[in-house]
């Protein structure tokens, strides 16, 4: 039973070392920090408006399946 207790206490400063380590970096310039291109502003529009354009009519597509199948 403290032999668990033990290696419990001898694994934590590992276990916290390797939680602060910073495994990523990122530079602190505009359009960096996020996982797509902001270079091309007319591609970017394009897929945004289909993105979000899809997110919200998705229930409006479905309230008109359903008037559709209640016929």
């Amino acid at each position: 039973m403290y032999s668990n207790i033990f290696a419990r206490a001898a694994l934590r400063p590992s276990t916290r070392q390797l939680i602060r380590s910073d495994l990523y970096h990122f530079e602190n310039s505009n359009g960096q920090n996020v996982p797509f291109n902001t270079k091309n502003r007319a591609a970017l529009a394009i897929k945004m408006t289909l993105y979000l354009g899809a997110g919200f009519g998705a229930p409006f597509l479905g309230a008109y399946w359903q008037f559709y199948k209640a016929g």
